[in-house]
């Protein structure tokens, strides 16, 4: 699966009154009417109760200059947005500052298979900066040219 170049995201919901958030290459576009994505969240993971709870979140795409946001909810932290940009979308789930683009979704679908969650969002909220995309391969980031 190191060989499988993935676009770097961070998963972003709300619960208990907080905002909570973490790395991820697990994600993949559904279909386009109704638009939906889709996202692999291991069920022992500090956010996916409150994915599950809220059916809300959004994936958030990170720009080229953003690997030190990737590393910073790549770790687990209890206040993870305190020194982050965000603003808040529709759903109350936050939308990083400076990221190549976000989609706010509402969960459409769950599905339980092995460890994990898929949990299918209907897209309900779009935005995208002009910036290059984060990727990650082969345990290393990479860059996408800007075309």
């Amino acid at each position: 699966m190191r060989q499988l170049a993935g676009c770097v995201t961070v998963i972003t919901t709300e619960g208990d009154g907080k905002l909570h958030g973490f790395t991820a290459t697990a994600v993949c576009s559904v279909c386009a009417e109704p638009p939906s994505v889709l996202i692999a969240v291991n069920q022992t993971a500090r956010t996916h109760p409150h994915i599950d709870k809220k059916d809300a979140f959004a994936i958030n795409i990170l720009s080229e200059d953003q690997k030190p946001l990737a590393d910073h909810f790549a770790t687990k932290g209890d206040d993870q947005f305190d020194t982050v940009e965000y603003a808040l979308g529709h759903t109350g789930v936050p939308l990083l500052k400076g990221a190549a683009a976000h989609l706010e979704c509402e969960v459409y679908q769950k599905i339980p298979i092995g460890t994990h969650t898929l949990f299918v969002g209907r897209v309900i909220n779009t935005g995208q900066e002009r910036r290059a995309p984060l990727v990650y391969y082969n345990a290393r980031y990479g860059l996408i040219e800007q075309i």
